[in-house]
């Protein structure tokens, strides 16, 4: 059958505008502190197009063929949509409905929320009345928002880097946190974003080994909440202390009344280049000519204690887990040993979501854990007005009771109340909790990645830093053969590196490797020589520096006698009783045990090289035919997934000449032989 062919076309229908899906009046604009996830919220828009796509496709066979056409549409729009109050230092990544990509591929424009703050040019060049600089929030905008073909804003989300973002997350290069004390300090006195609350009655925050902020490092406390929701102060104020183990008190100060923010940290913790150190000294030891009764048969201790039924061994937290793009993640630590008496039993979870690091978030749950176990008691009782200056939260006593079987218990001060005005009741009513040592801190975890979005495994680890290298004395090498020991560090994603040595310089074989940052770095005073023997020196103090981070700790006497905390300075083998800290990566070590594994006691320079001697260290044995020949060596780092794509022609090259190793000579034996045998 012959002919001509016909066409066919369909058209869907355009739409008019942008389908407003939700709208909102008097929302809450988010404030943003360290790095953390906020949705976006739109402002304005205009210039809605619909973008024509038509396809053509041939139907049929032959010359009398026909053809058809569908035409379908997508839109574009121009915005602004808001993210937070400003100003922010940036936007790491952008969540679009599911997809994750950044600023400049979804074609938008930061506007960080500075005061005052430029209107978008788009906007005032095409709409000047609605060109608004929005002061004071951060904005992002593009004149041609993708709507694809629902005509609908899709679902934004922002990384958001906001105010006092000073703490990076190793595991995410990009991300800083806050540390708690600047949050609480904007919190409350930002004349912008704080609750004008008087700077002149916030107490110090980080001053001292006892305060605020020495706490939160020591334990590697950082948040990063962002505060969405309309709540009073009080309330945004109580979830940082809930997320740091630590209450807010009012206490007498020379000008008036003072708010402080005090730990419940009752062990001294070193990390972090920082040492915590907090009040463990009874201010009185109270008896019962110290308590106030109002009548013959009043106790004078009234005690309150915990069923033990209604103790939760177990605290899950709830956070939002940065590496799982801040989706909602719950984690618990349970306190072991009351879990094997009682069995497990599990309060609701205590939902934290100033909390990004997985770490962080289990340290909280045992901490909350201990408290519950370990603090059963509280003690309730009156002093007189002599005890006015005692400080909630701060100062520790003593309670004795004999007929409640008290004697020199140690207690905390919880709270203090004065008397109403119309109470019979005279003097303060005193509360206190008892006080275990041990339940304010918790092993700092290194946790598993959780499943979702995954860290970047290639990430480049850098480059290993410049090592310690030097000849095993004869008496510590683990063989006969002479032998090198290597020390050396990374960053904060740095795994380990391989060691390569070669001859010749350019044909390099794996000689071993280091999987854990060494302890090393240079002495910062002069080390006096030492002449006294064996005889421990308790007279010079060596100083030193940790340039790549690292913590040195105290061992008893006999330990360090042994030598088993040995260091390597400048030749000479130490092994040191007492580290005290002194600076950030920086430690005076006293108790000296000088002149080990047969190496001379002398004196040694500020400046010189230094290396803790531990598991972490390489020892490398060197074969005859390397002897006295320059060694060439590369360290080929990888970084905590064992990857990095670090190449080793990239690598810097370092020298080692490695020498016999100088037996000690024998000492000479004298045999006296008698001869018996009967004449």
């Amino acid at each position: 059958m012959g002919g001509g062919g016909h066409s066919t076309s369909t058209v869907d229908q355009v739409l008019a505008g942008i389908q407003i899906q939700t709208s909102a009046y008097g929302g809450c604009l988010p404030v943003v502190c360290g790095t953390t996830r906020v949705p976006g919220n739109l402002l304005d828009y205009d210039d809605f197009t619909a973008i024509p796509h038509t396809t053509t496709q041939k139907v049929g066979k032959g010359g009398g063929g026909s053809t058809s056409s569908n035409t379908t549409y997508t839109y574009t729009a121009g915005g602004i949509m808001a993210i937070c109050a400003g100003p922010i230092t940036g936007v790491n990544q952008v969540w679009r409905d599911k997809e994750i990509g950044s600023l400049s591929g979804y074609g938008l424009t930061l506007f960080t929320g500075t005061r005052p703050q430029t209107a978008w040019s788009t906007w005032t060049t095409k709409h000047p009345t609605k060109a608004i600089g929005y002061s004071g929030m951060a904005t992002v905008c593009s004149p041609s928002w993708d709507l694809g073909g629902s005509g609908a804003f899709k679902n934004h989300s922002f990384e958001v880097v906001g105010f006092v973002a000073t703490e990076q997350d190793p595991a995410a290069l990009v991300a800083y946190d806050a540390k708690p004390s600047a949050v609480v300090n904007l919190l409350l006195t930002d004349p912008y974003e704080g609750s004008g609350f008087p700077s002149a009655q916030l107490g110090d925050l980080v001053t001292g080994a006892g305060s605020y902020a020495t706490y939160c490092q020591a334990l590697g406390f950082v948040i990063s909440p962002a505060f969405v929701e309309q709540k009073s102060t009080a309330e945004h104020l109580q979830d940082v202390l809930n997320a740091t183990n630590s209450e807010s008190v009012w206490t007498a100060g020379a000008t008036g009344m003072l708010l402080k923010i005090v730990p419940y940290g009752d062990t001294a913790v070193t990390a972090n280049g920082t040492t915590y150190t907090p009040n463990t000294t009874p201010l009185y030891d109270l008896t019962v000519d110290d308590f106030l009764v109002g009548a013959p048969d009043e106790d004078p201790i009234e005690v309150t204690i915990s069923s033990p039924q209604d103790i939760f061994n177990c605290v899950p937290v709830e956070f939002l887990d940065r590496l799982n793009s801040y989706n909602v993640s719950v984690v618990d630590d349970p306190e072991p040993v009351d879990v094997a008496l009682n069995g497990l039993k599990k309060d609701s979870p205590l939902t934290l979501h100033c909390i990004t690091r997985s770490a962080v978030a289990l340290q909280v749950s045992r901490i909350k854990a201990q408290r519950n176990v370990f603090i059963r008691r509280t003690y309730k009782f009156r002093l007189g007005w002599r005890y006015i200056l005692l400080e909630p939260m701060v100062d520790l006593v003593t309670i004795t009771e004999p007929l409640l079987g008290l004697d020199h218990k140690l207690v905390r001060i919880v709270s203090v109340e004065m008397p109403d005005e119309n109470s019979e009741e005279e003097g303060l009513t005193i509360e206190a909790e008892e006080w275990p040592f041990g339940t304010g801190s918790a092993t700092l975890y290194t946790t598993q990645t959780a499943d979702g979005q995954a860290p970047n495994v290639n990430a480049d680890p850098g480059a290993a830093a410049a090592p310690v290298i030097f000849d095993s004395p004869a008496l510590y090498a683990e063989g006969e053969a002479p032998e090198i020991t290597l020390a050396t560090a990374g960053g904060p994603l740095w795994g380990g590196c391989s060691i390569w040595v070669s001859s010749t310089g350019s044909s390099y074989a794996q000689a071993g490797y280091i999987s854990n940052p060494c302890r090393f770095g240079t002495l910062t005073a002069n080390l006096a020589a030492w002449a006294g023997g064996t005889a421990q020196d308790n007279t010079n103090t060596l100083s030193v520096t940790l340039p790549n981070g690292g913590v040195l700790n105290t061992v008893d006497n006999a330990t360090a006698a042994q030598g088993l905390n040995l260091i390597w300075v400048d030749g000479e083998m130490i092994s040191f009783q007492t580290a005290t800290l002194t600076g950030t990566n920086a430690y005076n070590l006293s108790g000296l045990y000088r002149g080990l594994y047969g190496t001379a006691p002398g004196a040694h320079l500020s400046g010189t090289k230094w290396a803790k001697l531990d598991t972490t260290v390489a020892r490398y044995t060197i074969p005859a035919t390397q002897i006295g020949q320059l060694l060439y060596i590369k360290l080929l780092s990888f970084n905590l997934w064992g990857a990095g794509g670090r190449q080793l022609a990239s690598e810097a090259v370092y020298t080692w000449t490695p020498a016999a190793a100088a037996v000690p000579a024998p000492t000479a034996i004298t045999v006296a032989v008698s001869d018996t045998r009967p004449t």
